[in-house]
C-alpha cells in the first residue's frame, strides 16, 4: 500500500510536460517504436480549436501516464511526413496506442477528450484479461461461477466510460490486476442484480468474496458470491484503501463468519461431521 501511495505522491508533485517535450520527429518515432514501448501517439496535420483543446489534454496526460509505463507524443505532419499516418484526412481525429513495435488499437478524439478519459482508455485498451466489460447478470454470474474459491472479484459501476472514476478503477486495476478479478459495468440489469436503482448511482464498487466459503458480510447462495459495498467516492486511494480493509477485516467480522462456519459445519452443510 505504502509503494502505491509513493508512486501516487510523486506523481502529484511531479512537474509536467510541454507540448515541445511531447514532440516526437518521425525518426524518433520510428526509433521508440521499434523498441517496443507502448506510445500513446497523436499525428498533428491542420490544428483546429478543438484538437488545440485535445492537445493540451495530450500534454497533461504524458505526465499521468509514465507511471504506467507509457510514453505519449505527437508528430507533426506538417514538418515531416509520416506515411502511414499523415497522408488520410481521417486520421485528423484519432489517436493511436502502439504496443510491441506495432499498431495495437486506434481512438477516436471524442473518446479521449480530457486527461481522465486517455488514462482510463488507454489503460482498460492493455488490461483487457484484467477488467472484463460485462453487460448481463448472466455474463457476471458466470464469472462468479468460475472465481469461487480461486480469487475475489472487484465489480465496479461509471456511469460513463472516460470519466475520473472510470480512471481510478483503471489504475487500481493496474495495480491489483494480477490479485482480484476486476469487472466493469455501465448499468442495466446488473446494478438490478445488486439492488441498486441506475437513477440514483453515479458510480459504485463492490468486492465480491467468492474466495470465501462460508458467507461475509451477506449471506452465501449456492450460486452468488456475497458482496461488500465500497461507501465512499471511488477515487483511486480510497479504492487502495478499500482493497486493503477488505484483506484485513475486523475481529467482530472473523468471529462471526468462524461461528457462522462452525454452525453449517455442525449442520452437516460441508458433509459429515467427525
Amino acid at each position: 500500500m505504502w509503494a502505491c501511495l509513493g508512486v501516487f505522491l510523486l506523481w502529484m508533485n511531479s512537474g509536467g510536460y510541454t507540448l515541445d517535450q511531447i514532440e516526437y520527429t518521425p525518426a524518433e518515432f520510428y526509433k521508440t517504436l521499434h523498441l517496443g514501448k507502448m506510445m500513446f501517439v497523436y499525428f498533428e496535420q491542420n490544428v483546429s480549436p478543438t484538437i488545440s483543446l485535445f492537445l493540451v489534454e495530450l500534454e497533461k496526460s504524458a505526465e499521468a501516464l509514465r507511471d504506467y509505463g507509457f510514453l505519449v507524443g505527437k508528430v507533426s505532419c506538417e514538418k515531416e511526413l509520416v506515411q502511414e499516418y499523415c497522408t488520410e484526412e481521417r486520421y485528423q481525429h484519432t489517436a493511436f496506442l502502439f504496443r510491441g513495435g506495432k499498431e495495437f488499437l486506434s481512438f477516436d478524439l471524442d473518446t479521449v477528450f480530457d486527461v481522465n478519459s486517455i488514462v482510463s482508455e488507454v489503460l482498460f485498451a492493455i488490461l483487457r484479461e484484467e477488467v472484463k466489460y460485462v453487460h448481463t447478470d448472466a455474463d457476471l454470474l458466470s464469472m462468479e461461477r468460475a472465481a469461487r474459491g480461486k480469487r475475489d472479484i472487484v465489480l465496479g459501476y461509471v456511469r460513463s466510460l472516460g470519466t475520473r472514476e472510470h480512471r481510478s478503477l483503471m489504475e487500481t486495476a493496474y495495480v491489483y490486476g494480477s490479485k482480484y478479478q476486476f469487472i466493469l459495468i455501465t448499468g442495466g440489469p446488473v446494478l438490478k442484480q445488486l439492488g441498486v436503482k441506475e437513477s440514483s448511482l453515479l458510480s459504485g464498487v463492490w468486492f465480491l468474496h467468492c474466495r470465501v466459503h462460508c458467507g461475509l458480510m451477506t449471506s452465501m447462495t449456492p450460486e452468488r458470491c456475497p458482496s461488500t459495498l465500497m461507501r465512499k467516492v471511488p477515487s483511486t486511494l480510497n479504492l487502495y484503501s478499500f482493497l486493503q480493509l477488505m484483506e484485513a477485516p475486523l475481529v467482530v467480522n472473523r468471529m462471526r463468519i468462524y461461528r457462522k462456519c462452525w454452525n453449517m459445519w455442525k449442520k452437516g452443510v460441508f458433509g459429515e461431521g467427525h
